[in-house]
């Protein structure tokens, strides 16, 4: 094994600086979205080695996109580049690091912003927060994203496991995504 060279070093002052990147190619370009302590960030690459200075993930009305501390995960489609992510300011304050729900949306490659207006609930909240998740293409037109709740269930010696009171008692969650349209990018 030789060393040939590396691309850019990203870092980010604070909390534990940039953490659980996430890579996808879309229309030719390279797209990163990266974890910190306190908000999620986006960079682009033409060569999937040089890239941008992050920038912090935005709606398209400017607003901040919440997201901090956890994974964010692309989806890519023929038809489009999506983001699935947690945020904060979705009735969530009660789930630890606004874990849940899971949120999938579409995000314009030229602004680098989520276009707020398809934001959809992809794996629902129920009184606990999700883990740590995966996301993948799993045909042209079906793509998948996986999670499990936190399992919190009370436990009573007399009355045993109980669901929380919310709904949630420790389900793997699959979520699929169905393109309207087959996905012509499968690399």
């Amino acid at each position: 094994m030789r060393y040939l060279g590396h691309g850019t070093e990203l870092s980010i002052q604070g909390g534990r600086g940039f953490t659980e990147p996430s890579i996808a190619k879309f229309q030719g370009k390279y797209y990163l979205t990266l974890r910190n302590d306190a908000r999620a960030y986006v960079a682009t690459s033409d060569d999937g080695q040089q890239f941008s200075t992050p920038r912090p993930w935005t709606f398209d009305d400017g607003a901040d996109l919440g997201s901090y501390n956890t994974q964010a995960h692309w989806l890519t489609h023929s038809g489009g580049l999506f983001l699935s992510y947690t945020r904060r300011g979705a009735d969530n304050d009660h789930i630890p690091r606004h874990r849940a729900p899971l949120f999938i949306a579409q995000v314009d490659p030229a602004s680098l912003r989520v276009v707020r207006s398809t934001e959809k609930v992809l794996l629902p909240e129920r009184g606990v927060m999700l883990g740590n998740f995966g996301a993948a293409a799993i045909t042209p037109d079906e793509s998948w994203v996986t999670d499990a709740e936190f399992i919190s269930r009370l436990h009573d010696p007399n009355a045993g496991r109980q669901p929380h009171s919310r709904g949630a008692d420790g389900t793997v969650w699959l979520g699929r995504v169905k393109w309207s349209t087959p996905n012509q990018l499968c690399e």
